[in-house]
């Protein structure tokens, strides 16, 4: 493959993670919504629980998304130095790309694992969720 097609290729993948990242947001947003309509009309526990269910796949899929955006990071970096290894000139654009994202053919194919920062950020979204069903408000005073 020549490096075009690899930036090619990792661009699409590119647009692709930010159409699942919208609908990731969509989601987020849907359920903020629904968790506040549950607190207003006191849902019943049963309901609590599906929500809980439906934010926990949001979770799940917002992680997932982070995984395939770090995935195809790596992976273009990891192909264009593997292009470099060959012996293949590339252009100094590309060689940027191997520095930035660091993943080289030494360190072996690229796994499927969110950066810490993502971790970090639906970490927290997630207590929010949590605390947003099943904690309790304050007295009102």
């Amino acid at each position: 493959m020549k490096e075009f097609e690899i930036i090619q290729l990792a661009n699409l993948n590119f647009i692709n993670n930010a159409i699942y990242l919208l609908c990731v947001i969509i989601m987020t947003i849907l359920a903020f919504y629904l968790i506040r309509r549950s607190r207003e009309l006191n849902m019943p526990t049963y309901a609590k629980a599906v929500l809980t269910l439906f934010c926990t796949c949001i979770i799940f899929f917002g992680l997932q998304v982070s995984s395939f955006l770090v995935q195809a990071q790596k992976g273009m970096s990891y192909q264009l130095s593997e292009l470099k290894q060959s012996g293949v000139e590339i252009s100094s654009s590309a060689d940027a790309v191997i520095n930035q994202f660091g993943h080289t053919v030494e360190m072996g194919t690229v796994p499927l694992a969110p950066d810490f920062p993502s971790i970090v950020i639906w970490a927290t979204i997630a207590f929010m969720f949590i605390g947003g069903i099943w904690f309790k408000y304050p007295d009102q005073k």
